[in-house]
Parts: structure tokens; sequence; C-alpha cells
């Protein structure tokens, strides 16, 4: 159960969905042979720069995830992240590691499993402007490094991802519009 909440926790970190502009979002997540697989479509009001600087801002992850608890870049450019979740009076505490490529307006990481609780898994995020608004695409694989109890461990999990990337979306468009973009 301690890597069930992990898991949870690093796929919310990617899964922005929801916007204030009561935009509803195109939210997936799926589960297949132990892989969780997510895809989010949005627009939400804010300029693909300041997202981009938002989801940089590797210290302060925290902002946008209720998961997240600490995020850090370490020094050799690799992305840290400690992640909490609870289920009802149970939580679980996860860690993960990341290599990072950025470009542009875009953002990938590929998990690295021996500083993980992830045997593999990949996440890309896409930035993309129309009009006075940010064109938002996801996409993430993860494959846990621990037991997730049979049938209702993955409904569980897809339940949760799918709520907390709808949160993490509006608390990223609500950071922009305070950032005064």
């Amino acid at each position: 159960m301690q890597r069930l909440a992990y898991a949870l926790g690093f796929a919310l970190l990617f899964f922005s969905s929801y916007s204030l502009a009561r935009e509803k979002p195109l939210v997936t997540v799926s589960y297949n042979k132990g892989v969780y697989a997510t895809a989010i479509s949005t627009a939400i009001n804010a300029k693909p720069e300041v997202l981009y600087q938002l989801l940089t801002s590797y210290d302060h992850f925290n902002d946008f995830s209720r998961l997240i608890k600490t995020s850090k870049l370490l020094p050799n450019r690799n992305l840290l992240l400690k992640i909490e979740i609870c289920f009802a009076f149970l939580c679980f505490k996860k860690q993960q590691t990341l290599t990072l490529t950025l470009s542009d307006n875009t953002i990938t990481g590929h998990v690295i499993p021996e500083k993980s609780d992830f045997s593999s898994g990949w996440m890309k995020w896409t930035l993309s402007s129309n009009k006075d608004k940010s064109l938002i695409n996801f996409s993430s694989e993860l494959t846990p490094d621990f037991w997730v109890p049979p049938f209702i461990g993955p409904l569980i999990i897809q339940h949760k991802l799918k709520g907390e990337a709808e949160y993490s979306v509006k608390q990223l468009e609500f950071l922009a519009l305070k950032s005064g973009q």
C-alpha cells in the first residue's frame, strides 16, 4: 500500500487537467498489465511561458500538488520527488527520481528505477498557445515496483489520479493568474 501512494503522487504531479475557465478537460487513466497510463488534454487561462516557469520551479511542486511533500532539483540535474498520500487513516510515503529533458515548451521525464519506487516510467508535458489560453497535453506511463492490491487497487489509483489531476490544473492556473501574467 505504501508504494500505491507514491504511484499516485508522481502521476498527479504531471496530470493537471481542470480549468478555472470551466472548460472540462479530457482525462484518461488506464491500467494494463501493471502499467498505469494517463493522458490529459485541456486549455487553461495562462500563457505557456508562465506555466512552463511553474513546471520548472522544482522546489515548489507542492504549491500545485497536495501529494508532493517535497521536490528538489539535485546537483546532477535529476528531479527528486517525495510523495505522501492518504487513504482514510492510512498514509504512505514514496520517492521517485527522474531524469529531465527540457526544450521550448516541452518537459520530459524518465524514471530512474534504482532510485525510485517504480520499475519504469516516463512523462511528457507539451504546452502551446491558443489566443489567450494555453493548451496542455500530458501523457505518461508508470510501472510500480511494489505490490498493488488486485482488482480494487487499480480502480482506486485511477479514481485518485483523475481527481488529483483536476486539482493540480486548477492550482496551476490559479498560480499563473496570481503571478500577474
